[in-house]
Parts: structure tokens; C-alpha cells; sequence
């Protein structure tokens, strides 16, 4: 078989350029760490390495909802705590009122620090979260959420939504719970006296004394005159189970009907009446202190009012006040979820990272060996060509 010059020419210059080809793939991998940097470098690898990569980019999205959801929490959560103390010191204020002792003038500078507080939790209750909104409004139209309106405070916001990473994580609470929805009363019941009553006399929160006999209803306690002096109570409408005529009063003395009991203190006055009314949970915290400010405010208070008031205040502000401590557990259980969150969606991450590298990542020992072997070779490949250059009649002539 007749071989020419330059036939040997053109596979010497194939062969070069096949070695240089490879020494300059080696130099990349070595350079850029990675094994596969086409697709037509590895197909399957590829398929895998994009894969691996999509998952990555979604646990990223997640990690990045959860810390949002985390900072929301946090700050939420102090929020709540600076809250619970302000009411504590409103709860102190509230039973130094009820001291004997106290006077107008000492009740009328613990009124004032009472309403200081009150702006200071409304305050709180309109906190921003730093990004434009409310830590308490959920949706808002850019205005705080609780408004200072001439009948109260009122919730304007609208709860938040959910934000998902694997489970559903709330990047706001609702404030309308947490602040405008406690459980008025001792929350089966609620006892107050009515509006026409005389001074002398108050009532207590009552006590459920059989769950199986409450009939939900709401119920009048009328005092009357039984004609020789003495007072006599009825309960209207007449109880199912209970005394359904007239009963003799003594100050102190339970009054029990329907699973319910209740005690009236001091000296009521014939026709005076004490309400009953099934529990409900719109009780505001800004109502109760309200209340409690307009219950001590008159500088001439009875003091079966200044009594009746402070009981029925401390009873609404321990029903606020563990509302509050309710929605912190319900935020320290929202922080423990995410930070168990955290850890999964990190290790997730760690593994799809591995998968990922495992697919397109080079190992560099054997990167390093192969371009020195293709190196060698390369050199050979020159030398190699070198040589057939010179085989040529032009040369050997010369």
C-alpha cells in the first residue's frame, strides 16, 4: 500500500490537534471544578445535575419564606411580650384602686397613668414591621390597623396570609384576635348590674357549679321589698333547675340556679337588678381598660362602685391578659416549627448539593493526573510531527 508524504502530513496534524483538543478539556475542568460543562459532555449527568439544581433553587425560595415568616414571628412576639407587661402594670394600678384608703386625688393620678398605658398599648398594637405594613394588620390599606373612633377601638385590618414552605407559615397574626377577641366575663358567663341600679351593692363574676345543668340563657336578679324591711331576690326568667319564687337576701350568700352561681356583696335597694348573660368573645382589651377608666374617673364614687368596678375591671383584664399569653405560646410554637423547618429544608439542601456535585463535579486528583498524561502526550504529538516535517525529498536534497 503506497503511503504519500502527504497523507502522513494530515494524520500527524489530526493527531495533534486531537491531543491539544483534549490537554485544553483537562485545562477547563481543572480550571472551572466542573466534570461536565455541556450537556454533550454527559447527557444523563446533565439530566441529574439540572435536576438537583431546580430542587436547590426551590428549597432556596423556601429557606428565604422562612426566614421572612421567622423575622415576622420575632418581632411579633416581643411586641406581645412588651404588651403583657403594660397590662400587668394596669392590672397593679386596677387593685391599688380598690384600696380603701385611696382618695379622688389618688385615684385621679392612677386614672391618668391608667390612660398613659392604654396610649402606650395602642401604640404597640400599631407597630410597624418595617416593611411598609403592620405587625397587627395583617392586609392594610397603609393606615394603622386599630382605630381611636369616639365608641372605642376599632380593628381596620384584615388577617394575613399564609406563606408555604412544605407546611403553610404565617408572615403576620391576626390582630383582631389578639387584641379585640377575648372571652368576656369568666367565659361562660357574664355578670353585671344594670345601668338604673343604686349605689350599695356589687356582684361577682359567679362560678359554674354543674357544666350539665347551663342552659346558655341570660338571666335578671330583681331585688324587692318583701314588706318588713328585709330584701327578697327572684331569678327572671325563672331558672329550670333552682328556686323560682322569692328568696330572702343576705349579703355573702351564693345565689345558685342552672348550674351557675353567683353572689351580690353591700346592700342593694329594692328594685335595683344584676344581669346574667351567656359569654361572648368580643371583648376588646381597649374596652376593658376603657371601662375601667370611666368606672374610676367620677371623683364622688360609692365605694360598692369603686368595688363593683375594680372586680368586674380585674375580671376582664385576666381575660385579655391570657389572651395575650395565648397568642405568644401560639408564636413560640409558629418559631419552634420553623426552626425544625430550617433544619429539614438544610439538610434537604446539603443533599441535593452533593447529588448535584456528585453529577458534574470533576475530581480534581484525577483531573490533575489526566492533564499531565494528556500533556505527555501532546508533547509526543509534537515531537511526532516534528519528524514527519522533515521527511521530505526537498529535505534529504538539502
Amino acid at each position: 500500500m503506497r503511503v504519500s508524504t502527504a497523507n502522513q502530513f494530515e494524520r500527524a496534524v489530526q493527531t495533534l490537534q486531537q491531543r491539544q483538543r483534549a490537554l485544553q478539556d483537562s485545562q477547563e475542568q481543572i480550571a472551572t471544578g466542573k466534570r461536565v460543562l455541556r450537556p454533550s459532555d454527559d447527557p444523563i449527568a446533565a439530566v441529574r445535575a439540572e435536576r438537583a439544581m431546580v430542587q436547590q433553587h426551590r428549597i432556596d425560595a423556601d429557606l428565604r419564606a422562612l426566614e421572612a415568616s421567622r423575622q415576622s414571628m420575632s418581632v411579633t412576639e416581643a411586641a406581645i411580650g412588651e404588651a403583657s407587661g403594660l397590662m400587668q402594670r394596669v392590672r397593679e394600678l386596677v387593685l391599688q384602686a380598690g384600696n380603701p384608703t385611696f382618695g379622688p386625688e389618688p385615684r385621679k393620678a392612677l386614672v391618668e397613668e391608667l390612660r398613659v398605658l392604654r396610649r402606650q398599648l395602642l401604640d404597640v398594637a400599631n407597630r410597624p414591621d418595617g416593611a411598609g405594613g403592620y405587625l397587627f394588620g395583617g392586609v392594610t390599606d397603609g393606615s394603622a390597623p386599630f382605630q381611636d373612633a369616639a365608641a372605642g377601638v376599632v380593628f381596620r385590618g384584615r388577617p394575613a396570609g399564609t406563606q408555604a414552605a412544605g407546611v403553610e407559615l404565617p408572615l403576620a397574626i391576626d390582630g383582631q384576635e389578639a387584641w379585640m377577641r377575648s372571652a368576656s366575663g369568666n367565659g361562660v358567663f357574664v355578670t353585671s348590674p344594670a345601668a338604673t341600679n343604686q349605689a350599695g351593692a356589687w356582684i361577682d363574676s359567679g362560678r359554674v357549679t354543674d357544666p350539665a345543668l347551663l342552659t346558655g340563657r341570660a338571666y335578671d336578679i330583681e331585688f324587692a321589698d318583701d314588706g318588713s324591711g328585709g330584701l327578697t331576690w327572684r331569678v327572671v326568667p325563672a331558672p329550670e333547675v333552682g328556686p323560682t319564687s322569692a328568696q330572702p337576701y343576705a349579703t355573702g350568700r351564693a345565689i345558685e340556679f342552672d348550674g351557675l352561681a353567683v353572689t351580690v356583696h353591700g346592700a342593694p335597694k329594692a328594685g335595683d337588678r344584676f344581669e346574667i348573660e351567656p359569654s361572648q368573645r368580643d371583648l376588646s382589651l381597649f374596652d376593658a381598660i376603657d371601662r375601667t377608666i370611666a368606672g374610676l374617673a367620677p371623683a364622688d364614687l360609692d365605694p360598692s362602685r369603686v368595688t363593683q368596678t375594680v372586680q368586674s375591671g380585674l375580671r376582664d383584664l385576666d381575660a385579655v391578659m391570657a389572651t395575650l399569653v395565648s397568642t405568644r405560646s401560639r408564636l413560640g410554637a409558629v418559631l419552634g416549627q420553623i426552626d425544625g423547618l430550617d433544619t429539614r429544608l438544610a439538610d434537604q439542601r446539603i443533599s441535593v448539593q452533593a447529588t448535584r456535585s456528585a453529577s458534574e463535579d470533576v475530581d480534581l486528583a484525577q483531573a490533575v493526573s489526566e492533564f499531565q498524561t494528556r500533556q505527555t502526550s501532546y508533547d509526543a504529538a509534537l515531537k511526532a510531527y516534528s519528524m514527519v516535517q522533515r521527511l521530505s525529498l526537498f529535505e534529504y536534497i538539502r
